[in-house]
C-alpha cells in the first residue's frame, strides 16, 4: 500500500485530520474552559456557549470535508501517476485532480468562518443564564 500511496495527498489527508482531532481539539477545549474564568466568570453567557458549539460542528465539518476531498484527490492521483499503464507526469495529474484542491478550498473558506464564530464567542459578554 504504502509503495503505491506514499507522497500522494493521502498523507495530506491523514495529517490535516490527525492534528485537528489530536491537537486543535485538546486547545479549543482548553481555551472554552479556562476562557471565562480567566474573565473571572464562572462560565460563558448563553450566546457565548452557543457560538462555541456552532464553531465546533463548522470546523470539524469542514475538517472532515478537507480530508475526505484530499483523500479523494489521492484515488484519483494513485490511479492516474502510479497505477495506470500509462502514468502521467506529476503535473499533468495535478490538473486532473484540482476540482478536489477546489474543493479543498472551499472547506477551509468554512473552517476559517469556524474559526472566526469561534474566537467571536470571547467577546460575547451577557449574564449567565439558569
Amino acid at each position: 500500500m504504502n509503495y503505491y500511496t506514499h507522497g500522494t495527498q493521502l498523507t495530506a489527508a491523514h495529517g490535516h485530520m490527525a492534528f485537528y482531532g489530536a491537537y486543535a481539539m485538546v486547545v479549543l477545549t482548553m481555551i472554552s474552559y479556562t476562557m471565562p474564568l480567566l474573565r473571572g466568570r464562572e462560565a460563558n453567557s448563553l450566546l457565548a456557549q452557543k457560538l462555541e458549539k456552532t464553531a465546533f460542528w463548522v470546523m470539524t465539518l469542514s475538517i472532515v470535508g478537507i480530508t475526505l476531498s484530499l483523500t479523494a484527490a489521492a484515488v484519483l492521483q494513485v490511479s492516474l501517476q502510479r497505477l495506470s499503464s500509462t502514468p502521467l507526469s506529476f503535473m499533468e495529474t495535478q490538473k486532473q485532480i484540482m476540482p478536489m484542491y477546489w474543493a479543498r478550498f472551499g472547506f477551509g473558506l468554512c473552517f476559517f468562518s469556524g474559526l472566526m464564530t469561534y474566537v467571536s464567542s470571547f467577546f460575547v459578554t451577557g449574564k449567565r443564564e439558569r
